[in-house]
């Protein structure tokens, strides 16, 4: 995967790989040898598999969880919500705090956060101990998807950066196509804790991964909190962060509510609901790795590529009216686009803050997560108000404020 030259309205994404070179030590990929390398990254994509699985699973668990604490499905739905929030505010907050400690160090402690944090949930006793477990996961959460892509990249040699970014990111994408539906069926079998468990137990095999794989890593940037703002007088930084706002608040928008509008619009049959939607999932991988690849050779023209392909699918949708191979063609290339996204995003913002690839991040991941929750809000007003065809527009049209957006990227400003 070497990067082809860039023209004047791209960019390779090669440079990123090794940001503030000299800002301290860490052990070269030749050092580890490239099998060690290439696991030790794949070993940084579980971790984020783990976190995003334990994310999303109380959506599957919800009517047994529900039960078991004698509150209502609504409220135990909070424990998604709030961690989200959670995850997304104190990103930055807790990137900076931590700022001195040796990367691995700041892994394997997320990763036990993360196991001690799954086996509190499990061991609940009440609504309250749920909702503190839960956001003792959250707070790990932020501060995993802050480091593990800028872990991955120093892993490999720098051309292989955006296809290491991939493989972390395909953790997402996995997660939701065999992590979530896996920890529902469990909690369907044994119960909701039990699936907690199991989850804990995957993070115990992930930590020892993790642990025996990475070298040292010393921090490469020293960043103070309040100088978190300056970040983004950078225009390329300030740019990929409103992208990334506009482009996940219209994308949760609409997914938010896509089983409502394949039922009710599409008249796709209810029992066909979740097959297609683990199309789109399947189809999420195979978008990952290939938005990487592509992301390599023409980083803009890429990212502006699959925004409009996912704002043309969503509209499409809508015209295709209750055609069923169209509506699942046009929800496979939804699949594909938005999934190819976070590796694109991830790499324009390493590329817009090479000197702070961390702390850039963060303030990534804070957009990206509230931006999450102010999609599926806006959503609901939406459909609420004129039904399930109408979010799909307010999807497409975010999507094309982040393609305007995405325009005003400077190469030059990156470099």
């Amino acid at each position: 995967m070497t990067p082809s030259s860039p023209s004047p309205h791209d960019t390779a994404a090669a440079p990123v790989a090794a940001p503030d070179a000299g800002d301290g030590p860490s052990a070269p990929p030749a050092v580890l040898g490239p099998l060690r390398s290439w696991l030790a990254v794949v070993a940084v994509g579980m971790g984020v598999f783990a976190f995003t699985t334990t994310e999303m699973v109380p959506i599957g668990l919800l009517p047994a969880m529900s039960r078991d604490l004698g509150v209502s499905e609504g409220t135990v739905g909070l424990s998604v919500t709030l961690y989200g929030a959670i995850a997304g505010l104190f990103a930055p907050v807790l990137t900076v705090a931590t700022r001195r400690l040796d990367r691995r160090l700041l892994l394997l402690l997320v990763l036990t956060v993360f196991v001690v944090g799954n086996a509190f949930t499990a061991l609940s006793s009440s609504y309250p101990v749920l909702m503190a477990s839960r956001l003792l996961t959250g707070f790990a959460h932020g501060v995993m998807w802050s480091i593990a892509a800028s872990i991955a990249i120093r892993l490999v040699a720098p051309e292989k950066s955006v296809r290491a970014t991939a493989v972390v990111f395909s953790g997402i994408s996995i997660a939701s196509v065999a992590g979530v539906p896996f920890g529902t069926f469990v909690g369907g079998l044994s119960g909701w804790r039990t699936a907690f468990w199991a989850i804990a137990a995957v993070g115990v095999l992930i930590l020892v991964a993790a642990a025996v794989l990475l070298p040292p890593l010393a921090p490469r940037a020293v960043l103070r909190l309040a100088e978190l703002p300056r970040l983004l007088r950078d225009g390329n930084l300030r740019i990929a962060t409103l992208v990334t706002a506009a482009m996940v608040t219209g994308h949760f928008a609409a997914y938010t509510y896509v089983a409502p509008f394949l039922e009710q619009d599409a008249g796709i049959p209810a029992h066909w609901v979740s097959a297609l939607l683990l199309l789109y999932g399947v189809a999420g991988v195979a978008g990952n790795f290939a938005g990487g690849a592509a992301a390599a050779r023409a980083l803009r023209a890429t990212t502006l590529t699959c925004i409009l392909l996912l704002a043309a699918a969503v509209v499409l949708l809508v015209a295709n009216g209750s055609w069923h191979p169209g509506t699942v063609i046009l929800l496979l290339v939804w699949g594909v686009a938005y999934t190819a996204l976070p590796v694109c995003l991830q790499t324009l913002v390493f590329a817009s803050a090479p000197k702070a690839p961390e702390a850039a991040t963060s303030l990534y991941i804070c957009a990206f997560n509230v931006s999450i929750a102010l999609g599926a809000m806006v959503g609901g007003w939406f459909v609420d108000a004129s039904g399930p065809s109408a979010v799909m527009f307010l999807g497409a049209g975010f999507s094309v404020l982040a393609a305007l957006l995405m325009t005003r990227y400077r190469v030059a400003e990156s470099r």
